[in-house]
């Protein structure tokens, strides 16, 4: 089940002004539709934490990152929180000169320590990819997130690093614009084992689809993509798609691709979907590889619920 929840909590402040559309001569009143570009960050209260995280085994993120961290911390007494095997590397264990900063850190591991209540918000030294893993790391409510583009891809990464300490400022002040980015909600069913000798193909003998009774829920929320294919079989997959209860369609091919607008620009896009702005509140579903030359990808409203 997939459906779509803002990535930003209650903790962080908007201001959107609005943009005026004139009145028709059909004597149409005004109207006032909000414009996304202009959301602004405002803090409640000044930040005082920051989680920096670093494309890992990436030697040439190593001086960029002691720069922020340094800046971070000593002008802009920041608390500074770092992964522990960011901190393993072994150029930054032998520089000396690193120490004393590094001693102000604090570490967390992944899936061990919790710390979405610490982080009033995130920077990315990396690409794209680095910006998703930091998003699967709070599975509710994510800090604003400051990307650097210092990857390969560079669709959620604007900011250039050579001007770090003036942009990083000016969130801090809260003198920055924002764009809110969806997440789906995601409910995986996993058959469980005891279960699995009664059942064939997926379909009890009297021909119903098993029921959410028995069945292991695992729950997600992703920044991309749910993808649901034939995985290492050579046959066709037959995947039903059903909105809000409703079938809609039936995917023969390779599989379906669930993906919300930032996910548009990623496996979507090379499967020959559309890309979607990341303000506008909807969810895509793409074929991949569909044994047909009429199905195209399929824009449903954000918020319904999928069963694939």
């Amino acid at each position: 089940f997939c459906n779509v929840q803002a990535i930003y909590g209650e903790r962080w402040g908007l201001q959107a002004a609005g943009a005026v559309f004139p009145s028709f001569k059909m004597k149409l009143r005004s109207r006032y539709i909000q414009d996304p570009a202009n959301q602004r960050l405002t803090w409640n209260k000044l930040p005082k934490s920051v989680l920096v995280i670093k494309k890992i085994r990436d030697a040439s993120l190593l001086q960029p990152f002691k720069q922020l961290c340094m800046f971070l911390t000593e002008e802009k007494n920041m608390i500074v929180y770092v992964e522990k095997k960011a901190l393993e590397d072994p150029a930054i264990l032998n520089d000396d000169s690193f120490g004393p900063v590094k001693k102000k850190f604090c570490t967390f591991r992944e899936d061990y320590d919790d710390i979405s209540k610490q982080i009033d918000f995130i920077i990315c030294l990396g690409g794209d990819g680095t910006l998703l893993y930091a998003s699967s790391l709070f599975q509710e409510s994510v800090p604003p997130v400051m990307a650097f583009h210092l990857g390969s891809l560079g669709f959620l990464t604007p900011f250039n690093f050579d001007t770090f300490q003036s942009q990083v400022t000016q969130v801090i002040e809260g003198n920055a614009a924002i764009v809110l980015r969806s997440r789906l909600k995601v409910k995986v069913l996993k058959e469980s084992r005891d279960n699995k000798t009664a059942l064939q193909n997926g379909v009890e003998e009297n021909g119903l689809i098993m029921t959410d009774k028995g069945k292991q829920a695992m729950h997600y929320q992703v920044l991309n993509e749910v993808v649901v294919d034939r995985g290492p079989s050579s046959y066709l997959s037959n995947v039903d798609v059903f909105l809000d209860g409703h079938v809609i369609t039936t995917v023969q091919g390779d599989g379906v691709i669930v993906s919300t607008p930032t996910g548009s620009t990623a496996y979507a896009a090379a499967a020959g979907a559309s890309m979607i702005h990341p303000n506008v509140p909807a969810i895509m579903i793409t074929p991949i590889c569909p044994h047909s030359l009429s199905f195209r990808p399929i824009i449903v409203p954000a918020g319904v619920e999928l069963k694939v």
